[in-house]
């Protein structure tokens, strides 16, 4: 066992932050090596314990599919991808009983999840009718393409109690967004109390520790309530092809690795797509879905998980299931 490794796992176990040296060697462990083992055994010992040993089921609905030109090239939906030829948009009916069904299943939060197409004031509309039909106070967080200061404020009033948002690798390269617009989302939605949701993503083989570093340490510094790791689904045809996906084995060392990074303030570690291999690394918030999905070549998801599935995740990793609304949404 390299003992630098051990040293460095014992240094994040008592609250004290790592370097970004620090956190790059914990994500250059071989795969499957002792090293790989005791970081997953460490960061399931320290989400665990600043969570009590509980974990969440989130729930995503995604809203619409459209060629969007944002062109974020590991999405289906990029227009450069070709998936998507036409703007398809679900009702709000059946938004409302998808919302309706996850509530009821027992999700502790709602994602209302876009393209850039859908349009912001016709998110707030679709927020308030969701937020309208509930009967629980679970919490409706928006994912959505970036905003200021002002609409923020706006989903605030309509009762948004969260976003999700990211900066993510390649991005500005891959992307027709930017990083440093992204950071100025997240600052806007913070500034307006709205806690944020974060994770490292999508992460690929072709990603050195150095990349995924940097994400982290942003992560840490921004104050998010929860990061993790993100795995890509590769596109056919998109320019990802050439390298393919990482295996869930490698995707469960990053995220015990992102919960040591991003330290004690940072309480929630997500993975995605849920996986028992990252819940017994430390994973504790993983989604059920419904909708459209960025993954998918179709409308609807053929791949989401139901809530009962995560939950049984849960079970089968000795996670206790949190009831009630999220602990990383509470404004």
């Amino acid at each position: 066992m390299d003992q630098s490794i051990i040293k460095i796992i014992n240094k994040a176990l008592d609250g004290t932050l790592l370097t970004r040296a620090e956190i790059i060697q914990l994500l250059s462990v071989e795969n499957l090596s002792p090293e790989s083992f005791a970081i997953w055994q460490a960061g399931r010992q320290f989400t665990s314990l600043l969570n009590d040993g509980f974990a969440e089921v989130h729930a995503h609905i995604g809203l619409d599919a459209a060629p969007c030109p944002m062109n974020c090239q590991y999405c289906s939906f990029a227009e450069i991808n070709g998936v998507f030829t036409e703007k398809v948009t679900y009702p709000i009916e059946k938004v409302i009983q998808d919302a309706r069904d996850l509530e009821a299943a027992g999700a502790n939060a709602l994602y209302l999840v876009t393209t850039a197409l859908y349009g912001h004031r016709a998110f707030l509309e679709t927020a308030a009718q969701v937020k309208a039909a509930l009967v629980t106070d679970i919490p409706v967080v928006a994912n959505i393409s970036d905003f200021g200061p002002d609409y923020a404020r706006e989903l605030a009033e309509v009762g948004i109690g969260g976003v999700y948002h990211v900066i993510r690798l390649g991005e500005g390269t891959y992307t027709n967004c930017k990083a440093d617009v992204r950071v100025r989302t997240i600052e806007a939605a913070l500034d307006a109390g709205i806690p944020v949701g974060n994770c490292i993503e999508p992460i690929g083989p072709e990603h050195a520790p150095e990349e995924i570093a940097d994400l982290i340490l942003m992560a840490r510094d921004l104050g998010v309530a929860f990061s993790g790791a993100m795995r890509r689904t590769t596109v056919p045809g998109s320019v990802f092809q050439e390298y393919g996906d990482i295996p869930y084995g490698r995707l469960a060392t990053y995220a015990s690795a992102i919960a040591l990074g991003t330290g004690p303030e940072v309480k929630g570690n997500c993975s995605h797509e849920p996986s028992q291999l990252c819940a017994q690394a430390g994973a504790n918030i993983m989604w059920a879905s419904r909708g459209t999905d960025p993954r998918d070549t179709t409308p609807e998801t053929t791949r989401g998980y139901t809530v009962s599935q995560v939950q049984d995740i849960w079970w089968e990793t000795d996670w206790k299931v949190w009831k009630g609304p999220s602990r990383y949404y509470q404004r």
